[in-house]
């Protein structure tokens, strides 16, 4: 049975949706224009409803950094160089990645590198230390560390 197209939603029902999309989870601007563009509304409509969601708090591309930049640290590894790029790819403000960046715990930050290192160091096949040690600031470098404090704390670990 061929499946029957559905009313389009009026504006009003698009942002309920909206705010209910950005009241579920941290969103940038990015991705509610992004979400936006699914809906069929003239552009002046998803501007309104755009503008009405930034005045309102529903998006913010601050709080929306800080929520990333924790997130990525504590669940997920990341280093601040992947964590940046990824920030850069939402269209997040430069300024607005270096102040949620410059929030980050440095010894909590350190202190997850050396989890990551020491847990990946179990599972690492090598034929030598320098082999071993090459294999894991390549896995931490990868996940966005910085070679400068995967090689310090490469060191300590030896």
């Amino acid at each position: 049975m061929p499946k029957q197209a559905s009313k389009p939603l009026t504006p009003d029902q698009v942002l309920d949706k909206m705010a209910k999309y950005c009241a579920y989870q941290e969103r940038c601007v990015k991705d509610v224009r992004d979400k936006l563009k699914t809906f069929d509304l003239p552009q002046e409509e998803k501007d309104k409803i755009l503008d009405y969601l930034l005045d309102n708090r529903f998006v913010n591309d601050e709080r929306f950094a800080r929520s990333f930049v924790r997130g990525k640290i504590n669940q997920s590894g990341w280093g601040v160089n992947k964590i940046r790029f990824h920030l850069m790819q939402k269209g997040i403000a430069k300024e607005t990645i270096d102040e949620a960046l410059g929030q980050t715990d440095e010894d909590l930050y350190r202190q997850r590198l050396i989890d990551i290192l020491k847990t990946k160091s179990k599972t690492i096949k090598a034929e030598n230390d320098f082999e071993k040690k090459r294999k894991l600031a390549a896995y931490a470098m990868q996940k966005g560390f910085e070679a400068s404090l995967v090689w310090e704390v490469l060191k300590e670990l030896a």
